[in-house]
Parts: structure tokens; C-alpha cells; sequence
């Protein structure tokens, strides 16, 4: 009995060890003061943080199908906002919900207290970026977090910047600070990290940084709605996302050429396919069978150009399967106006491969009357949805 328990004690020794060592490891001495730490990380990336003014444009936002609810009432903020420098020679990037207004002017007051002039060159309305570019060389570029060296449940600060206690450009510069976590990775179809650090609209365009001072993204507002000021309804709620750097890297150069993303449109109504005779009852036990069903086409809408027809049922995209519709908008929503898909359709008794080059929702005609209750447009939200659904 006794060489049990000392046994027994000695194992629990060894485990308040183990677990000390492994806690120091994790956490060396220096962070044990998160303060000293979150203003070490400032002051690394800091220089690299801008603070962007605006000038002109009016509102509302244009009204078309991709507002949300939210856009009836929220108003843009007067105030200035943050952006991060992108490379050296001036290339600076923000949040398009900063830039929703279209403004006629826009200065960047840099770190240092330079004010400069800097034009809008593109958005990306997929991940609501924006590039800017101020005539400037051997400005400060930050380091980056790779992604594979990101885990849930690590520290993230959410900056941004601004003016405080004057009028605007003649306040004192501040920095806003937010400490939270990496609550979830590869969100909004792998374009973004998850923090619940708390975000405002100050803080759209400025990075997620790291306890090193490393950038991880880029804040933006990202939400179910589409539209220009798509994530308002989040604000300050616990749920922001930062925008990882090898998503931005794979649109600058077209950014850089002056090409504005939109979100690319098929032109259809999509229901779920809840057909009830024997033959699709079987497909439904199969995979490779399900997939969702073209309810109305569009016109005119590339749906109508590949001759899609009412009644055919998209199984796969680009040879992958489709799942039920929420994975189907999901997967569409992240492709953008110009690029062509590949759509395996099933049509009565053929299969058909179909390829569908996606346009803007602008160049989309109206869909006939519909035989349901006007559906909600484009929904990325995360939840299933069994309502039609456009796209």
C-alpha cells in the first residue's frame, strides 16, 4: 500500500514538472509581463502602421441585391482610418470598407509625421482589401507570421490608428490596441484567421499582429452580406477576422494593375434538389448524385450563355463535388467576375460538363417572377441553408 502511494506521488511530481517545464517553455520569462509584451509588439510594428484620411464621397452606398440588412441604417464612420505598408515603394493596404464612399481625396500620414497624397488603385470586394499608393520610397514593411506557424488559442493584438482630442489632421496620432486570441484558422473559405479581439471600425485595414510584433493579417469586415459595408454587424462583437498575407499575395499584382475583384455570379436561383421520386431517391444514397438544383436563370446571366436550363442540378464544381447548397455558395463565393468554372451538370439521364465564365452581379439581368418568397441574396454565412437562394 505505501509503495503505491509513493508511487502514485511520484508520478504526480513528475507531471507538475512536466507541466511546469512545458508552460515555461511555452511562455519564456519576458512574456510573463503581457503588458511589456503587447508594447514590445507595438513598438515593432508600428512604423509600418498608417493612418489614413478621406476626403469627398457621398452616401448612401449604392442599393443594389448584395446589401444586407444592416446598410439600410449604419453610416460611415468621419473619422480617419489605418492601413499597413505593403512594400517598400509605396504601396499601402487598407480595408474597402474604408474606401466605400468613393472619396476624391486621400492623404496618409506616415509614422514619422510625413502627409502624403496617395491614390486608390484597386478593391477587392471578395476579401475587402484595398490597395493604395503614396509616392514614397525605403518606407518600413513589417514582418509577417507564416501561416503554418499560427494555432488556435494564441495571443493576437488588433491595431489601429487615429486622431485624438483635436479636429481632423490636427489631433495627436494614437494607436488603438485590442488583445485577444486566434480562435479559428481557414475561416471565410481559407482567406482568413479568427480573432475575438474586440474590432471597431478603426481598426479596419490595420493588422492582427503576433506577441513578436508580426503581422498575421490584415482586419477587415467579413460577414454574411455582401455588400459594401458587409461585417458592420459584427462590430465590437467578439468575432473579427484578419485577412492572411499569402491571400494577399495572390491578388496584388492584380491589384497593383489597377483591377478591381468582384464577386463572380453564375445567374441563377438555387434550391436545394428535394425531388421525391424513386430514381432521385437513390442518387441521394450516393455522393457523387447529390448536388443542387437551378430553380430560374437569369437573363441575360452566363447561366444563359452556357444554355443552362431550369430543372438541371449541379453535382460537382471544377470535378469536385458539391454537397448541399451552403457548400456550393460557400465554394462560389470566394471566385471572382472574369474567371470560368466548370460546372458538371446532371440533366434527366446525361452528365454534362459545362464551363461558366462568372460575371459581376451588375451585368446580370432579373430573374422571372419567382414561384417562392423572394429569397435573401448571396449568403457566406456558415450555417446551412434549405431556402432558394441566388447566386
Amino acid at each position: 500500500m505505501l509503495r503505491a502511494l509513493l508511487a502514485s506521488l511520484s508520478l504526480a511530481c513528475a507531471l507538475h514538472a512536466s507541466h511546469e517545464a512545458a508552460a515555461q517553455q511555452a511562455i519564456p520569462v519576458a512574456s510573463s509581463d503581457l503588458s511589456a509584451v503587447v508594447r514590445a509588439a507595438l513598438a515593432t510594428v508600428e512604423p509600418s502602421i498608417v493612418i489614413i484620411e478621406t476626403i469627398g464621397g457621398a452616401q448612401p452606398i449604392r442599393q443594389d441585391a448584395r446589401r444586407g440588412p444592416m446598410e439600410e441604417s449604419f453610416r460611415l464612420a468621419e473619422g480617419p482610418t489605418t492601413g499597413v505598408i505593403l512594400s517598400a515603394d509605396g504601396h499601402i493596404l487598407s480595408s474597402s470598407f474604408n474606401f466605400a464612399r468613393d472619396p476624391s481625396v486621400i492623404t496618409v500620414v506616415l509614422h514619422d509625421g510625413r502627409r502624403l497624397v496617395a491614390k486608390l488603385i484597386a478593391r477587392d470586394h471578395i476579401r475587402r482589401l484595398a490597395l493604395i499608393k503614396v509616392d514614397a520610397r525605403d518606407l518600413p514593411v513589417p514582418a509577417w507570421t507564416p501561416r503554418e506557424q499560427l494555432h488556435i488559442g494564441q495571443y493576437a493584438i488588433a491595431c489601429g490608428k487615429g486622431m485624438t482630442g483635436s479636429t481632423r489632421g490636427a489631433g495627436t496620432r494614437q494607436t488603438f490596441v485590442s488583445v485577444g486570441i486566434v480562435s479559428a484558422l481557414n475561416r471565410r473559405n481559407g482567406n482568413a484567421v479568427q480573432t475575438d479581439a474586440k474590432i471597431s471600425p478603426a481598426n479596419y485595414g490595420g493588422p492582427l499582429i503576433d506577441l513578436d510584433g508580426r503581422v498575421i493579417g490584415i482586419l477587415v469586415p467579413m460577414a454574411g452580406s455582401g455588400g459594401a459595408l458587409a461585417g458592420a454587424e459584427w462590430y465590437d462583437g467578439g468575432i473579427g477576422f484578419a485577412i492572411y498575407k499569402d491571400r494577399i499575395d495572390a491578388v496584388h499584382e492584380r491589384l497593383a494593375a489597377g483591377q478591381n475583384i468582384e464577386p463572380g455570379k453564375i445567374g441563377v436561383m438555387l434550391e436545394p434538389d428535394e425531388a421525391d421520386d424513386a430514381l432521385s431517391f437513390l442518387d441521394k444514397l450516393l455522393p457523387q448524385s447529390r448536388g443542387v438544383k437551378i430553380a430560374r436563370i437569369a437573363k441575360p446571366s452566363p447561366a444563359q450563355r452556357a444554355e443552362l436550363k431550369d430543372g438541371d442540378k449541379i453535382i460537382a464544381l471544377d470535378g469536385k463535388p458539391t454537397g448541399d447548397l451552403a457548400e456550393l455558395q460557400r465554394r462560389l463565393s470566394d471566385r471572382a467576375a472574369g474567371e470560368t468554372v466548370v460546372l458538371t451538370i446532371k440533366r434527366r439521364f446525361q452528365r454534362i460538363e459545362v464551363p461558366v465564365e462568372l460575371a459581376r452581379i451588375e451585368d446580370i439581368g432579373s430573374l422571372d417572377a419567382p414561384p417562392h418568397p423572394t429569397p435573401m441574396p448571396d449568403d457566406e454565412s456558415d450555417a446551412p441553408s434549405s431556402q432558394p437562394s441566388a447566386d
